[in-house]
Parts: structure tokens; sequence; C-alpha cells
């Protein structure tokens, strides 16, 4: 019974409501007393200070059943024309309440002879009705306030967890289309060598399974630090080589100094996949892959560069044909939202793929400048 009553008081609104009041009693009873000492009339200050703090405490109790039945009502979706008539009933109720118990006090206090009369009575009820009106509706006001912000800060937050929990769910998705995508096309380079070189192909079948290790255990993390990602890199550029002997050549350049910068899982393999894929023809038998990573003011900046064939179609038309490029969009999408570049073009006699995004340490390096 008493977890029940207790679930409709809220500690932090009666604060808030005795502080709104205080405030008003101190306004009050300063603008009373300059009145008093202006005209020069004779009072007991005593009484005076007794009266407001007794008009306080006796609004903070009417304060506290008022917060107590408003959320009783919101939380039992009481239909608005009945909250309405309650909330009129009570503006005029506060004032009865605050000056009937404020007498009754008083003739305890003084061992009042004579009972405060019905006229006495309704003659302060109807001196005092604007004023406790206001203050009801001064009241009552500042609770649906609080209210309305309470839930609007709870809908944001809850807005916020239920974008981060899709943007989640739409990554693991999005993994899990990159992950048999290039492994896919690894087994498939295992398999044309096959017939051409057997030991070859046995090395890169371990290459492989060491590399998918890897992989796996990154599985589930959205985002890696730079030297997880280049030690899959490594893995990745040798099974390459094992494969295309010396058709394919790698030069890498890494900043120092980048290692704990997070970035997004399996971001470089599908680039380098396809251009080995796309770069040799007729004319481009050897392919030199410049891989750079560089870091640009608070943006990391990833540019891969590769001496293929030149690219025929524009990069709105690469992302429409396959699942590796498509896919790389909209991971960096969905993590940085539209702070990233991601850009595909022809410079010179080379065909250049850049991406920069912004960038985030890890915990570990946070700790250590720590």
């Amino acid at each position: 019974m008493i977890s029940k009553i207790r679930k409709y008081f809220d500690f932090k609104l009666i604060g808030l409501l005795s502080l709104f009041y205080l405030i008003f009693v101190i306004i009050y009873a300063s603008k009373n007393a300059y009145l008093i000492i202006y005209f020069k009339s004779k009072v007991d200050w005593g009484e005076f200070i007794f009266g407001n703090i007794l008009d306080y405490f006796i609004i903070i109790i009417f304060s506290i059943f008022l917060a107590f039945t408003t959320k009783m009502m919101i939380q039992k979706k009481t239909k608005l024309v009945y909250i309405a008539f309650i909330h009129l009933f009570f503006s005029f109720f506060i004032g009865a309440f605050t000056i009937g118990l404020s007498q009754i006090i008083n003739q305890i206090k003084y061992n009042m002879p004579e009972p405060y009369t019905l006229s006495d009575f309704f003659t302060s009820f109807v001196r005092l009705v604007d004023l406790h009106f206001l203050i009801y509706m001064s009241l009552i006001t500042i609770i649906y306030m609080y209210y309305y912000f309470k839930k609007l800060q709870e809908n944001k937050i809850q807005t916020i967890e239920l974008q981060d929990q899709l943007s989640k769910t739409h990554l693991k998705f999005l993994q899990s289309q990159m992950h048999p995508h290039f492994l896919f096309n690894t087994l498939n380079g295992i398999h044309s060598l096959m017939d051409i070189n057997i030991d070859k192909s046995k090395t890169m079948i371990v290459d492989l399974s060491d590399l998918l290790r890897n992989v796996l255990e990154k599985k589930d993390q959205n985002l890696i630090e730079l030297q997880e990602e280049l030690e899959i890199l490594y893995k990745y550029i040798h099974i390459k080589k094992t494969r295309f002997s010396d058709q394919l050549k790698f030069h890498v350049d890494i900043e120092e100094g980048l290692e704990n910068i997070l970035m997004p899982n399996i971001l470089i393999q599908p680039i380098i996949e396809n251009a080995t894929k796309h770069g040799y023809d007729k004319d481009h038998t050897v392919l030199d892959i410049y891989i750079r990573i560089y870091r640009k003011q608070n943006y990391l900046y990833i540019k891969i560069e590769n001496t293929g064939k030149e690219l025929i179609d524009s990069l709105t038309t690469l992302l429409k044909k396959g699942t590796g490029l498509s896919n790389i969009k909209e991971r960096l999408q969905t993590l940085y939202k539209e702070d990233f570049t991601f850009n595909i073009y022809n410079y010179t006699d080379r065909v250049i793929t850049k991406i920069s995004f912004p960038i985030e340490l890890s915990i570990s390096e946070i700790t250590e400048d720590y």
C-alpha cells in the first residue's frame, strides 16, 4: 500500500515547488514590511514573521497534495475535462484550506474563547481569493511544465537510444554482408591459383585461416584501432602478393602516432580487392597499389592509389554495381552521418580512392594520456 502511494510522490518536484513559494513569500513579506515601515503602521513583528512562516508551511502541505494528485491523474490518464474541473475546484479550495487551517492554529496558539465565525471566514476568503487563485495557477503551471520537460527529456533519451540501437543493427547487417563478400573473393582467388601453383594455394589457405581468425575476433566491433586494421591489412596483402607474385606491388605509408585512432572495421581491404579485380587488363599487367594514411587537423585520411586501368563509371554507378563499395559508403554514413568523405576518381595515370572521417581515440589511448 505504501509503495503504491509512494510512486505518486516526486520529491524533486516538491523541492521545486517549495523553492518557488519560498521566493514568493520573501517577496510578499518584504513588500508588506516596506509598506508598514513607510506608513509607520503599528505591527507586532513577531506575529508578522510567524504569520508568513505559517502561511509558507500551509501552502507547502497543499503543494505536496497537489503534486501527488496531479501525478496520479497523469499516470491514470484521467480525461482532460475531469482534470480541468478538479483544478478549478482546487483553485478555490486552496484559499479555504489556507484560511481555515491558519485560523485553527491561531485559535489553539492564543486559546481564543470565541470561535472563528463563518462570516469572518467568508470575508477573509473573498479578500484573498484572487491572490490564492494566482498562487494555485502558478503552482499548477510549474507542475505541468516540470512533467512536460521531464517527458521531453525522456523521449529525447529514448530516441537517441533507439537510433543508436538501429545504427548498431544496421552496422551488424552491413558487416554480415562484408565478411562473406570478402571471403568468397579470396576463395575464388585460391581456386584460380590451384591449377597453376598448388604450393602457393596451400600458403594462401594458411594465410586465409590466420586472417579469418583476426576478422572473426573483431566481428562484433564496429570500430577498431588503426593498428588492428593494419594487422588484418598486412595479412591480406600477403595473400594478394602470394597470388599475383611480381605482378602486384604494395607501397604502404602510415604516419606515426596514429595507432590508437578508431576506424571502421575492414575498411581498406574491399578497396584493394576492387583495385585488383578491376585494375588488370592487357595494357596493365603489373599493378602498383599505394596506401597512405595520415592525419590532417581532426580528421583521419586514407588514400589508396593504383596504377591499373582507368575508371569508366562514376562513383554513383560504381556504388550501384557492387556490394563492397556501397557497403563502405553505408557504414561511413551510419557511423559519421554526413561528416565524412568518400570518393573514387581518375588522376593522371592512377585511380584514387580517398576517405576521411573525424578522429576518435580508443579508450586505451585516452587512459595513457591521463
